[in-house]
């Protein structure tokens, strides 16, 4: 079967996939781990050694103790069940996005599972502060596919996929996870996110697509830059997606959705109402809590056996919605995804204590002041936050201090002793992920 088949397979699969009560879904992920564990201790010596390590069945991974990517990438070659060498792998990444060129892949070792077959490989973007390498065999490939093709092209799907679909990317890398399905019905266009402004939003009105997939800060960017399209969804990716952002795409392009993947997997997707739902069908999550109803997820990916991904601790900060859902889904619902922890500032409040100041309140403070286009806030010490501004001028950066002076004070911290310094935001280097709130300081102690 050929790859494009193949993905139409999954999609169709993944529609058969509804579970009516949380015990089925839970009955359901129960069921694939005892199979996929046994499958991935047997094939990964990693994996394997810290079951041992621990002291525990395989039919105790819930309890097995979290790993994260600084251990993911020193363990690469003992996890990987390809045979690969980290070594090889960044090679070949690095050199694919130096060149622009996405095609190669690796063939598995001649003694692993996955002797002689072809293996995607790819990089994170690196702004957790470890770069993330990713494989990716052939049939996960075509099961990524079809499970974003069901989830992302508009619903009905039936409909949809009767229809001739002309999908635009605009990423950093090429998207090498779905280039091989292209077909007759459905043509990818993959958009350069390194070329300048002005030539992309040429490209994306050329490319008249029918599903329109990218950064948020880029997107809107291409709108501000007279990029005309028409898509039936927008779908942002790569960035935490903000309300300001989804009216202005919503309004100069049409509908808008959000989908929540990384290097570790494919971890969240829309229903056909728009609503982000974990990707339970395939992924356990456990949420460790980070307070203020706030999680930090450990997924344990129930389908990936080239790079398992088993109890992994990702750096992300969500926010979930307890509310059913009218789509009828039992996985659970993302209200945001807030970015990741060590975005969260850390500062003092009155008696010297240390106090979290979540992304959001920050984000929410400068979007209030006007005539602001953008702007990043900074933590650089224990009581500095930098506020660089586009424009950059004094009306501005009074209002900016005066909403996050506020917004600092009703997180708890004592405002007045954050000293805030300006400057103008410089234009970030094309292909990089916006970061709006980040945290470049030793915690307060």
């Amino acid at each position: 079967m050929n790859d494009a088949l193949a993905a139409v397979w999954y999609a169709l699969a993944e529609g058969r996939l509804q579970f009516r009560t949380r015990v089925a879904l839970e009955r359901h992920q129960e069921r694939l781990a005892r199979g996929h564990l046994r499958w991935v201790a047997a094939h990964s010596p990693a994996v394997a050694q810290r079951f041992l390590k621990a002291g525990l069945g395989l039919s105790q991974w819930r309890e097995l103790p979290p790993t994260g990517k600084a251990e993911m990438m020193a363990d690469f070659d003992r996890l990987n069940t390809a045979g690969l060498r980290l070594s090889d792998v960044l090679a070949l990444a690095r050199a694919a996005e130096d060149h622009r060129d996405f095609s190669g892949q690796l063939r598995g070792a001649a003694a692993s599972a996955f002797a002689g077959q072809a293996v995607t490989v790819g990089l994170s973007s690196g702004t957790s502060g470890t770069q993330g390498a990713f494989l990716v065999g052939v049939q996960e490939r075509q099961r990524w596919a079809g499970v974003m093709l069901r989830h992302l092209l508009p619903p009905p799907f039936s409909r949809s996929l009767l229809r001739s679909q002309r999908v635009a990317f605009l990423l950093r890398a090429e998207g090498a996870l779905y280039r091989s399905v292209q077909s007759r019905r459905i043509r990818f266009t993959f958009l350069d996110l390194l070329r300048p402004v002005p030539d992309l939003a040429a490209a994306l009105t050329a490319a008249d697509p029918t599903l329109l997939v990218g950064p948020p800060s880029v997107l809107r960017a291409l709108l501000e830059a007279g990029a005309q399209a028409n898509p039936e969804r927008v779908v942002c990716v790569a960035e935490v997606l903000e309300e300001a952002d989804r009216a202005a795409l919503e309004a100069g392009f049409g509908p808008v959705v959000g989908v929540y993947q990384a290097t570790e997997g494919l971890l969240a997707l829309p229903c056909r109402y728009g609503t982000l739902h974990l990707n339970e069908a395939h992924v356990h999550f456990d949420l460790e809590p980070l307070g203020d109803g706030r999680w930090r997820p450990i997924i344990t990916d129930l389908r990936r056996r080239v790079q398992p991904m088993i109890r992994h601790r990702l750096d992300d900060i969500l926010q979930l919605d307890d509310t059913p859902c009218a789509c009828g889904s039992v996985a659970r619902r993302l209200a945001r995804i807030e970015g990741r922890q060590d975005d969260a500032l850390v500062f003092a409040d009155a008696s010297g204590q240390p106090v979290t100041v979540w992304p959001d309140f920050l984000r929410a403070a400068l979007n209030r002041v006007p005539g602001l286009r953008e702007y990043r806030a900074e933590q650089s010490a224990p009581d500095t936050l930098w506020l660089l501004l586009d424009p950059d001028l004094p009306p501005i950066r009074t209002a900016a201090a005066a909403e996050v002076k506020a917004a600092l004070a009703r997180a708890g911290a004592d405002a007045e002793s954050v000293r805030l310094c300006f400057g103008p935001l410089l234009p970030a280097p094309p292909g990089t992920k916006r970061r709006r709130v980040l945290r470049r300081s030793v915690p307060v102690s």
